[in-house]
């Protein structure tokens, strides 16, 4: 199998639009924050997550994505949606419609700690709702969409 599925399918088409298959978290504290990442890549806050390498499942992605961005070993519970209407691009200039399979998630060990020791995490922090709706600079309409949609326990099927 290919390792690091972007580098691989970049070197092939350049910058050019391309479909990419996400795996995203929503993971709470016990006072029902969700726990946000700043990312290196926007400086701006998102969920944990990233790119189904080939070979990979979406629930395999997002425990080894938790573990590379936040430090956490998470249980993944249960799938909340499918995000697959949006487009972004990306500061080096590629450019995407990238479809997200959101999972809700929790902690395997009480103990862990959360950790920004690597090149895409500048920051973790847990926000509360209304701080995330109303002060938090969010990366992308997708995840804006889906943290909206889990503060409101509300998940469409068009998304």
């Amino acid at each position: 199998m290919v390792k690091n599925y972007i580098n691989w399918i970049r070197q092939k088409i350049g910058h050019e639009m391309v479909i990419l298959t996400f795996s995203g978290g929503i993971l709470t504290n016990d006072k029902s924050e969700i726990l946000m990442q700043k990312r290196s890549d926007k400086n701006a806050w998102g969920l944990p997550g990233g790119t189904i390498e080939l070979g990979e499942s979406a629930a395999d992605t997002l425990r080894r994505e938790f573990k590379e961005e936040t430090g956490l070993n998470v249980k993944v519970n249960h799938l909340l949606g499918i995000y697959s209407k949006y487009f972004d691009s990306y500061p080096n200039g590629d450019k995407a419609q990238t479809i997200t399979v959101l999972y809700e998630v929790s902690k395997n060990e009480m103990e862990q700690v959360l950790d920004v020791s690597n090149k895409e995490t500048l920051d973790l922090e847990y926000f509360s709702f209304e701080k995330i709706l109303n002060e938090v600079e969010i990366v992308n309409q997708q995840h804006k969409d889906m943290i909206k949609d889990y503060i409101n326990n509300q998940f469409p099927v068009n998304r």
